[in-house]
């Protein structure tokens, strides 16, 4: 057996026959190794996460000679004193660091644990960073190795699966240029990071908190919509424009005042006939007509003496249109989303509203936007909208994303890196230098929209900086590989 046999490489050994390793925590070796007798330990190491304890007491347990831990070093995340908390209170019955909450590795036996606490002696010494003052320590406590277990003590891992990963609790941001992308892209997002809670109709759920999903080039012609026969729902059932210029199916409950048998009310009834005779989108048609740049072309559903105590109140509130740059955008507000079974449905019939608004008021149709306050997919769907996914979500490649903050060429110049930055529409806006793919990345930060975009021009500048160092800038070229020397 080769040890350490996690994260060797990030490990420096020392010398076999000591009993003493260091865990300097967040401080790089680099800072204290050299000041150190190689011969008075016997490996030294970090713990930068409390996810690395499980690790730290596996390479201990494969290990069962070294019997004194010193701990030094930066604690920046509290993977220190998780460690001091397992070595001094142990875990509970939930396999959970007392008072910590870190979890350890669910493969390594209980008896292994108890066995290690007894036998390894901490030394806490956390903030101490000098390698001058860590050496001292060191010699301090330097020890022979001495077995205390007869045989390395090896167990399993699996990698981790999540059901939920960790997010902020509000705020998520999604654009795509149709409806259907848009969909498959929320859906992934809703699964693996929606948290899991109960409704009001007690059924399990998948949930984000104000889902925010911008569409920008979805046909204006719901003929022409970006339906797939995958949705859970048929295009007959999505509806379509008839002789008389009407919509059947859904598009016709939205954008008309009629009623539909079996319903209590109708988006289009709220927006079309609100109280009995309000056409709001008539009213903000007017508005806009009257002051292009209005902001108060609002449309609500929400009826407060009749909602407040409904056992279905509309899910969607609110609706606004603004005009810029004589485009209609059209913004709308969910209380609560199906994003599996009505977000795709919703979406297409917002955006049949926003074109029937747009040629209203005489204006091209712009971006929709779509805010979903509760984002959610019900725990009956969850298999569904998993293989939905599975099947139909393909990664985009980060070239092709169109990022609205602009575009940018990678440029060499000895000694410099020059990144020119470009508008969507071409015009060079600025140019950025820098010595290295750090210095360019933290300055580009702030332009750049796009994760996927984010990612790339890392990439680039990477490569930029290694051309630069060989001394071969010619054999640099945006999007493609370094030409050989």
């Amino acid at each position: 057996m080769t040890w350490p046999i996690y994260f060797a490489s990030n490990l420096t050994l020392g010398n076999a026959a000591s009993g003493l390793a260091l865990c300097l925590l967040w401080t790089p070796q680099e800072r204290v190794v050299p000041a150190l007798d190689p011969m008075s330990y016997a490996l030294v190491g970090n713990l930068y996460s409390r996810d690395g304890v499980s690790f730290l007491v596996r390479n201990l347990l494969a290990q069962p000679w070294i019997t004194d831990l010193l701990l030094c070093g930066k604690d920046l995340t509290g993977s220190g004193g998780a460690l001091v908390a397992f070595l001094r209170d142990g875990l509970d019955e939930h396999g959970r660091i007392k008072g910590d909450g870190t979890r350890l590795h669910p493969e390594i036996s209980t008896t292994a644990l108890e066995l290690l606490r007894r036998s390894v002696r901490l030394h806490d010494y956390r903030g101490r960073t000098r390698g001058s003052d860590v050496a001292v320590l060191v010699a301090q406590h330097r020890c022979a190795a001495r077995a205390w277990a007869t045989a390395p003590l090896i167990f399993p891992y699996h990698e981790p699966e999540s059901s939920t990963l960790p997010s902020a609790p509000m705020g998520v941001l999604v654009r795509a240029p149709t409806i259907r992308t848009a969909y498959l892209q929320i859906i992934w997002h809703v699964l693996h990071y929606g948290q899991r809670s109960a409704t009001q109709q007690s059924s399990d759920q998948r949930e984000v908190l104000d889902l925010l999903t911008v569409v920008s080039d979805e046909p204006d012609d719901p003929a022409q919509c970006s339906y797939a026969d995958w949705m859970p729902f048929s295009r007959a059932s999505l509806g379509e424009r008839q002789a008389d210029g009407r919509y059947s199916g859904y598009l016709g409950q939205l954008l008309h005042a009629d009623g539909s048998a079996g319903l209590s009310y109708t988006y289009g009834a709220r927006l079309r006939a609100f109280g009995g005779d309000l056409d709001q989108i008539a009213a903000m048609a007017k508005e806009l007509e009257a002051a292009r740049a209005s902001r108060r072309a609002v449309a609500v559903l929400w009826a407060p003496e009749e909602d407040a105590i409904s056992s279905n109140p509309p899910c969607l509130n609110v609706i606004q249109a603004r005009i810029r740059d004589e485009r209609l955008h059209l913004t709308a507000y969910f209380r609560s989303h199906d994003i599996y079974r009505a977000w795709a449905n919703n979406a297409y019939g917002l955006r049949a509203l926003q074109s029937e608004l747009a040629r209203m008021v005489a204006s091209d149709v712009g971006e929709l936007a779509i805010l979903s306050h509760s984002a959610h997919i019900y725990a009956h769907d969850w298999a569904a909208a998993e293989a939905l996914i599975t099947q139909q979500l393909r990664p985009s490649d980060a070239r092709l994303q169109r990022d609205a903050r602009g575009a940018f060429v990678i440029l060499l110049e000895p000694p410099e890196i020059v990144v020119r930055h470009y508008s969507p529409c071409g015009e060079h806006l600025q140019s950025l230098r820098g010595h290295s793919a750090r210095e360019l990345g933290r300055k580009l930060a702030p332009y750049v929209g796009e994760i996927g975009h984010a990612l790339y021009l890392g990439q680039e500048l990477q490569k930029a900086e290694l051309a630069l160092q060989l001394g071969r800038a010619e054999a640099y070229h945006q999007d493609q590989p370094l030409e050989a020397g």
